[in-house]
C-alpha cells in the first residue's frame, strides 16, 4: 500500500512537470506566431489539387519542401546566384556566409523542429545563404536591376518563381535578407509594389508604395506577410470590434434591387471597402480582382497566413478574410458573378462557375474581421431606414422591361393619335 502511494505521488509530480512543460511550449508558440514560418493549415489543403496552393512549382525556399524531386534543378541555380551576389557585392563568399551564420540560429527558430531535425548549424546556414542570395537576385531582376547573363533563366521563369516565393510554406525570415542587403541593397518596397500590381485587375490602380529602409523590413517576418500588408492596406489603430447581429446577406443582384450599386475602389487596397450613402442610392465599393492562377494562389496563401496569425479578432490580421467574405456574400449564383464582371469588380479567365466556387469555398476558411461586419451592419441599416424607397425601387428594378415596353407603346399610340388628328384637321 505504501509503495502504491509513493508511486502515485511520483506519477503526480511527473504529470505536473509535463503539464508545465506543455504550457510553456504553448506560450512560446503563441509568442512566435507573428514571426514563425507557418505550415499551411491542414483544413485548407483540400483547396488545391495535389497541393496546388502549397507546393512550389520551380524553387524551394527554406526547409519545408526541399525533398521534392522536381525542385532539385533549382539548387544549382541558387549556387550560381550566390556566386554572382558575392562577386557583385565586392565581398568574398566566406564573409557573406559568416554573416548569415551569425543569424542562422534565430532564423532556425522560426521553423518547425521536424523540418530542421538532422540538419547541422552549418548546413542550415548554407541553406539560408543560398536561398537568400537567390531571392535577392530575383528581387533585383524584378525591379529592373541588371543581373549576370548566367541568371537570365530567372527572367524566363519569373512568373512561376513569383508564385513560389509567396507561398506560406516557402518563406525564409526577412532577417536573412536583411543581413544580405548589408552587402547589396535591394529596393524591397519597389519589388513588393510591383508584385502587388500584378495582383490586381487594373495595373492603373493606385498602390501605395511603402518606403522600406534596411532597418525597417525586419518588422515583417517574411515576404508573404509583407505582400499581404501591401495589398490589404494598413489598418488604423484602435479599431474596436463590433458585435454582429443576425441579418440577411445580400448578393450582387439583391443589392441592385434595393438601390445599392457596386463600384470599384479608387485604391488597390483590400481594406478599402464599405458602403456610401447618397440622397437616393447607396454604393458598395470594393477592390477589383483578377482571377488568375498566380493571384488566386497568393490569395489562398494570405488567407492561410491569417488563419495562423489571427490570435484575436484583429482588423490587422483579418483584412484579406474580410475581403473574401464580402466577395463571397455577393455571389450566390452565376448571375451574380456576371453582374460583378459587368461592374468591373471581377476579371480574368476563370468562368463564372469557377469564380463562384473559388470564393464560396475559400470563404469557409476565412477569419471575418470588423470591416466585413461593418458592411453587413451598414446594409441592414440601409434596409431598415429606407424601406419605403427600397419597395419602390425594387418594383421598378424588377419590372423595368415591362415599364419601358408600356411607355414605348404609349408613346407609339400618342404618335398615332397625333398623326390622325393632324390628318383630320388638314381635311377640315
Amino acid at each position: 500500500m505504501t509503495m502504491g502511494v509513493a508511486e502515485a505521488e511520483a506519477v503526480a509530480i511527473l504529470v505536473e512537470e509535463q503539464l508545465e512543460r506543455s504550457a510553456k511550449m504553448a506560450e512560446a508558440d503563441i509568442s512566435k506566431k507573428q514571426t514563425k514560418i507557418h505550415r499551411f493549415p491542414v483544413s485548407m489543403r483540400s483547396l488545391g489539387n495535389d497541393g496546388g496552393y502549397v507546393v512550389p512549382n520551380v524553387v524551394a525556399i527554406g526547409p519545408y519542401h526541399r525533398h521534392h524531386r522536381h525542385l532539385r534543378q533549382a539548387e544549382e541555380t541558387k549556387r550560381v546566384a550566390a556566386y554572382y551576389f558575392c562577386r557583385d557585392s565586392g565581398h568574398p563568399a566566406k564573409e557573406v556566409y559568416g554573416r548569415i551564420f551569425s543569424v542562422a540560429g534565430e532564423a532556425r527558430s522560426c521553423y518547425d523542429d521536424d523540418a530542421t531535425d538532422g540538419i547541422s548549424e552549418a548546413e542550415f546556414a548554407a541553406m539560408m545563404f543560398h536561398d537568400g542570395c537567390f531571392l535577392v537576385q530575383f528581387m533585383l531582376s524584378y525591379t529592373g536591376e541588371e543581373v549576370a547573363p548566367a541568371l537570365e533563366s530567372l527572367i524566363n521563369v519569373m512568373t512561376n518563381i513569383a508564385r513560389d516565393v509567396f507561398l506560406l510554406e516557402n518563406q525564409i525570415p526577412l532577417l536573412v535578407l536583411h543581413a544580405l542587403m548589408e552587402f547589396r541593397p535591394v529596393l524591397v518596397d519597389k519589388f513588393i509594389v510591383n508584385m502587388a500590381l500584378t495582383f490586381y485587375m487594373d495595373l492603373g490602380q493606385q498602390v501605395k508604395r511603402r518606403i522600406l529602409t534596411l532597418s525597417s523590413i525586419t518588422i515583417w517576418p517574411h515576404l508573404l506577410e509583407l505582400l499581404r500588408c501591401c495589398v490589404s492596406g494598413s489598418v488604423s489603430d484602435g479599431e474596436s470590434p463590433v458585435v454582429l447581429a443576425p441579418s440577411p446577406t445580400s448578393s450582387a443582384i439583391e443589392l441592385g434591387q434595393i438601390g445599392i450599386k457596386l463600384t470599384a475602389s479608387r485604391t488597390a487596397e483590400l481594406k478599402d471597402m464599405g458602403i456610401k450613402r447618397g440622397p437616393l442610392f447607396g454604393k458598395l465599393f470594393l477592390t477589383p480582382f483578377l482571377m488568375g492562377n498566380k493571384g488566386t494562389c497568393w490569395l489562398v496563401n494570405m488567407v492561410a497566413l491569417e488563419r495562423c496569425i489571427a490570435v484575436t479578432w484583429d482588423a490587422n490580421c483579418t483584412a484579406v478574410g474580410s475581403y473574401i467574405a464580402a466577395m463571397a456574400m455577393l455571389m450566390n449564383r452565376e448571375e451574380d458573378v456576371h453582374e460583378l464582371r459587368a461592374k468591373g469588380l471581377v476579371y480574368g479567365r476563370f468562368s463564372d462557375q469557377e469564380t463562384l466556387q473559388f470564393f464560396k469555398t475559400l470563404y469557409k476558411h476565412t477569419h471575418m474581421g470588423p470591416r466585413y461586419v461593418h458592411i453587413l451592419q451598414d446594409i441592414e441599416s440601409y434596409r431598415r431606414e429606407r424601406w419605403l424607397w427600397i419597395a419602390c425601387h425594387k418594383f421598378v428594378y424588377n419590372n423595368i422591361k415591362t415599364i419601358v415596353t408600356v411607355f414605348t407603346v404609349v408613346g407609339v399610340l400618342v404618335g398615332i393619335f397625333k398623326t390622325l388628328l393632324n390628318i383630320k384637321q388638314h381635311k377640315l
